[in-house]
């Protein structure tokens, strides 16, 4: 069989083809036979005795791979035809793939992929070709063409895992609500297509609860207006939660998750726009940095979907409160006589609305006496919801408004939540103030033994988007995140050590992937004990780290950046005359100038005393208004309630006494 190389290195292309998400290869390998127009999509899934998936294979009756594309299909990366085409060969659909990386998903399914293909070539004869792919060579493609008769057009791609890869994503509860998500709008429009995945037909009619279009109007920065759809459509089951974004109403080629705009109801949302090329659609990954009409495309979109829900939780209040009516379980009668009773009643909603989805499958009887109970407890005010509902009862006017209408948006547990993180950050920065700077004679904690286990938990002090990686490791672990984070093998990786052919142990190594650009950041956390002045030594240590990233050929790479902060409760002069004039403030010691095929690297050193009170500033407005304004000691306490038994023995001794006195008061 001739060959075909892909113009990009072994580990280039592995990287490419996120060979730990076997899902979305299944997605791309039945968008590609969308493409190729087929009309019947299916996807079996093969299994040994041991009921571990041991081959994927996937058949579409499109037109099939031509021999004439073979080279670009298969000899590069990017530059696909589909890229400067609206349409499908025989322009009956509209395009979704672009970006000519489809292919290579195959290699997240097994370690040994062929494409067997049947299409019809310029000259009108009938071609059989063939192609084959394997991880050991991933740029290296093996393929054959011959011609042939009487066999229709189409292609079976089949993907077996020798390699012993585990699959089970294919398998689990959310595989099929993330398939019918993506190819919902297709099928939706085109009732002559077909998917069908594991012996189970994608009918996205048959899961969906609820489906609503609107026009999304929007204006840019520049105050220019343009016209947008979104479509809601909301599904019975699955955890699924996402935003799609396209030119048209069938293909959407960026998605991003969306837990974060509605957290409750299971939902897809599709943001149609003529404005989204292939530039547009570059970029909106950004979200409302990416500036212009994609940013504010972005904004609009989640506004939209916000507002949405909003009313749909309206409704969804009401139409509880009608059902209850209706079966006769609701506790009041007729209208409310007096304006003791509106308010009575008016707070039973508001509670029994949010406790609502705990009702739900209970008989009739069951949510008659729950609800009887509620109104008991509303009226009575007994001692264990005395606390909540004086709180509610002492409302104005304004107040009462006010939470209804957040009850409207959200639900109780969901601000209690949100309420307890405020308080609960804003105890914790009290309590490792007492504790960083302790009164005169009393125990000081170590950064190993004491405030390294406590920060782990806390990483939200260095910053929200991080999740710990590695913690007290050496270089040689640190090196191995970096490669995973980077998609790229961790076995065999050599010792890392520094100049000086000694080891690093890290304290912590906290690291996040931004998925729009497969860029990797990496904040390496250095902490010292209080007692500890920093001077040449602590600082020689982080810039050897430092150094060691910037030199080690093994963290060569341009999509990562690595910011080391050394941090204690002071530092000599050796340090600050390090500081360059401007880089005080944010205690930049080091920058480097970036240079090609290397990382970006930041050195600093911060004070305790900044860190605190950087972080109380970010939350003193929701803390002002919560009207929570905790002592260093109220502050310690919570410490001790979280984190005693990492404390030291004096500090526990301070509790056990304040305990003992409280007993004999």
């Amino acid at each position: 069989m001739a060959e075909l190389h892909l113009t990009a290195d072994d580990d280039h292309v592995e990287r490419l083809a996120h060979e730990n998400d076997p899902v979305r290869a299944v997605v791309e390998l039945i968008w590609n036979a969308i493409d190729a127009e087929a009309t019947t999509v299916t996807v079996e899934l093969e299994h040994d005795e041991f009921d571990a998936i041991t081959k994927t294979v996937v058949t579409d009756d499109g037109h099939g791979i031509d021999r004439d594309e073979l080279e670009s299909t298969f000899g590069r990366i990017g530059g696909s035809w589909k890229r400067l085409a609206s349409k499908t060969k025989n322009g009956k659909r509209g395009l979704h793939g672009e970006r000519g990386e489809g292919r290579l998903r195959a290699f997240a399914l097994g370690n040994r992929v062929s494409w067997v293909s049947h299409s019809v070539d310029t000259a009108g004869v009938l071609q059989r070709i063939e192609v084959k792919g394997s991880t050991d060579h991933r740029h290296v493609f093996q393929w054959d063409a011959q011609p042939t008769s009487d066999h229709a057009t189409g292609t079976v791609v089949n993907a077996l895992n020798e390699s012993q890869k585990s699959l089970g994503a294919l398998e689990a509860e959310g595989s099929l609500a993330v398939l019918l998500s993506h190819f919902a709008p297709a099928l939706l429009n085109e009732s002559g297509l077909s998917i069908s995945y594991n012996g189970s037909t994608l009918d996205p009619d048959d899961q969906i609860v609820r489906s609503d279009t609107v026009d999304l109007p929007f204006t840019d920065e520049d105050g220019g207006t343009h016209q947008a759809s979104l479509q809601i459509i909301e599904w019975k089951g699955g955890k699924h939660r996402a935003i799609y974004y396209g030119q048209d109403a069938e293909h959407f080629v960026h998605e991003e998750s969306a837990k974060d705009v509605e957290p409750q109801f299971q939902y897809s949302a599709y943001v149609t726009w003529d404005g989204l090329d292939h530039d547009a659609l570059s970029v909106i990954g950004l979200g409302d940095m990416a500036g212009g009409a994609v940013g504010a495309l972005w904004t609009a979109a989640r506004e939209g979907i916000h507002q949405h829900f909003t009313n749909r939780r309206r409704e969804r209040r009401k139409e509880q409160l009608d059902k209850w009516k209706k079966d006769k379980v609701y506790p009041y009668e007729g209208e409310a006589a007096t304006e003791t009773e509106k308010a009575e009643r008016a707070v039973f909603d508001i509670v029994s609305g949010a406790l609502a989805g705990q009702l739900t499958g209970r008989s009739k009887d069951s949510t008659k006496v729950v609800l009887n109970l509620l109104q008991t407890a509303v009226r009575q005010d007994p001692e264990n919801l005395a606390t909540i509902f004086h709180e509610v009862a002492a409302l104005n006017q304004t107040d009462r408004d006010t939470l209804t209408k957040l009850l409207g948006e959200t639900t109780l547990p969901a601000i209690i939540k949100a309420a307890n993180v405020v308080t609960s950050r804003n105890k914790f920065l009290a309590g490792l103030e007492r504790l960083i700077f302790p009164p005169e004679g009393a125990d000081t904690i170590k950064e190993r033994d004491h405030l390294h286990p406590m920060l782990e938990r806390e990483l939200w002090v260095f910053g929200e988007a991080y999740h710990l990686m590695s913690s007290e490791r050496g270089l040689t672990e640190m090196l191995r995140t970096h490669l995973k984070l980077e998609g790229l093998p961790t076995k065999g990786v050599e010792p890392v050590t520094r100049w000086d052919g000694k080891g690093g142990r890290l304290d912590l190594h906290l690291a996040v992937k931004m998925q729009e650009f497969d860029i990797t950041r990496h904040l390496v956390v250095e902490l010292k004990a209080p007692e500890i002045t920093l001077g040449r030594k602590e600082l020689d240590q982080v810039e050897d780290y430092a150094n060691t990233v910037l030199q080690n050929a093994a963290f060569a790479s341009e999509k990562a950046t690595w910011d080391f902060i050394l941090v204690g409760t002071g530092y000599d002069q050796v340090v600050e005359n390090r500081f360059s004039e401007g880089t005080r403030a944010e205690g930049l010691v080091l920058s480097p100038e970036a240079k090609n095929g290397r990382p970006r690297v930041r050195v600093y050193v911060r004070k305790w005393r900044d860190i605190i009170d950087e972080n109380r500033g970010r939350l003193r407005f929701m803390t002002s208004n919560l009207e929570h304004d905790p002592s260093l000691e109220e502050g310690l306490s919570h410490i001790r309630e979280q984190y005693g038994d990492l404390l030291p023995s004096g500090i526990k001794v301070e509790e056990s006494a304040t305990e003992t006195d409280l007993a004999r008061t």
